[in-house]
């Protein structure tokens, strides 16, 4: 039978839970809790964390193909009196760049306090508790915005823009 520190010691090896941006955190084993969130639970909440991951690099892969299409309209022989709808919506695809970033930032963070959470006492339980309902809540409506801006963008593209011949 492993020992608790044992088992928190392989369980970050086998998933390289302290390995963050390239640097390795020290840890010492005297500072792991006694009683951390079940493994279960903290699994799942790093899938969660990196679904999200995938779903920023998705948008942002979006977001960059909106940007060149809108460089190709610009490019072929465009109406000049629809370029103040144009520049609407590039404003906006840069402003989802922003909103992308920073969500970005926030899930790095929340890795960070899930890594926090083995290693510290359940005052973090509370913080992570916190920190993924808030996050649940801004991506889903991120991504909500973001289908929102992809569809008025090719709906207003195939009716002023794209001629049918």
């Amino acid at each position: 039978m492993l020992s608790y520190q044992r088992k928190i010691t392989l369980y970050l090896l086998k998933n390289q839970a302290a390995v963050y941006e390239g640097d390795i955190i020290n840890i010492n084993i005297n500072q792991i809790k006694r009683h951390p969130m079940s493994v279960s639970k903290l699994k799942q909440l790093q899938y969660e964390a990196e679904t999200w991951k995938r779903m920023l690099g998705f948008i942002t892969d979006e977001n960059i193909h909106l940007k060149n299409r809108l460089s190709e309209i610009l490019k072929e022989n465009f109406d000049n009196n629809l370029l103040e709808e144009v520049e609407i919506f590039h404003s906006h695809f840069l402003k989802e760049d922003e909103r992308i970033g920073l969500l970005k930032n926030e899930v790095i963070e929340l890795d960070k306090l899930l890594v926090r959470e083995i290693f510290e006492d359940g005052t973090i339980i509370r913080q992570v508790d916190n920190k993924i309902k808030r996050l649940r809540r801004i991506i889903k409506n991120a991504e909500a915005q973001f289908t929102r801006l992809k569809t008025n963008f090719n709906n207003y593209l195939s009716e002023n823009i794209i001629q049918i011949r």
